[in-house]
């Protein structure tokens, strides 16, 4: 059987003196009709650079009918890129945070659900009220590690950890792109963050609280040994800031289990 095949499994049936069944509810926030396969990964890696982009430059309309550009946090940023891929490809994203495993494809649950629209949007508004930066340190389950520079390909992440004793990532870059002697990427960012004991939540992209900043775009120039960054949108520079960061690819074959 091909892998990018659905498998049909046997399910537990009714007893036969059950006449009226039992009807599974989903929430489809996209629908799955095929598994990644190695050739879908080359095509995420083609694209995700002008995914991306588009995110970054692409303003868009909102209910009002007003003109805006995306905001969000940096790991949200890497999710909307992976989800922007996938859901038009109809490839399942499973993605695990401290709360529980979320999945493209649930079981219903009017409490958890009914919130969020059954569009990629919505999926990833879900997931991000709980994904923070260290999940992408998840290796195994939602990412793998990526082990050198040379190795990145477009839509890798660049996990800010090693600039902290506890080893746990804080922020989160994507990569766009490498020359010789210079990597692009884009990043969402924070702001200020919310009060949660108002009942507000920072990381809620349908909160008012939300944090989420504009797009940024930033350079590293290798310049000897070191890999230095500027971030394009704010003109802040950073020494050797490379050296603060793991490496990670998405874990696409495990989106399939």
């Amino acid at each position: 059987m091909s892998p990018s095949t659905l498998e049909v499994k046997e399910v537990p049936l009714t007893p036969e003196s059950d006449q009226k069944g039992f009807r599974v509810r989903h929430k489809v926030f996209w629908k799955t009709t095929r598994f990644w396969t190695d050739a879908d990964i080359e095509d995420y890696h083609r694209n995700a650079p002008a995914i991306a982009t588009k995110l970054y430059n692409v303003p868009y309309w909102d209910k009002d009918g007003e003109l805006h550009k995306l905001k969000a946090t940096c790991e949200d940023f890497a999710l909307l890129v992976l989800c922007e891929y996938a859901a038009p490809k109809e490839l399942p994203v499973k993605l695990t945070t401290g709360v529980r495993t979320y999945r493209n494809m649930e079981r219903y649950n009017a409490s958890i659900h009914d919130r969020y629209a059954s569009t990629r949007y919505g999926f990833a508004e879900m997931v991000m009220r709980t994904c923070g930066a260290s999940d992408m340190q998840r290796v195994g389950v939602n990412t793998i590690a990526v082990d050198t520079v040379e190795e990145l390909r477009g839509g890798d992440i660049l996990a800010q950890a090693r600039d902290e004793e506890d080893g746990i990532a804080h922020h989160i870059q994507v990569f766009h792109s490498r020359s010789r002697d210079e990597i692009t990427i884009f990043q969402g960012n924070s702001g200020v963050m919310g009060f949660g004991f108002l009942g507000l939540n920072p990381a809620d992209p349908q909160n008012v609280a939300y944090t989420g900043k504009s797009i940024q775009l930033g350079v590293y120039s290798k310049e000897g040994e070191k890999w230095n960054y500027r971030n394009i949108t704010t003109a802040r520079v950073k020494e050797n800031f490379l050296r603060y960061m793991e490496l990670y690819r998405w874990n696409f074959m495990e989106f399939n289990q």
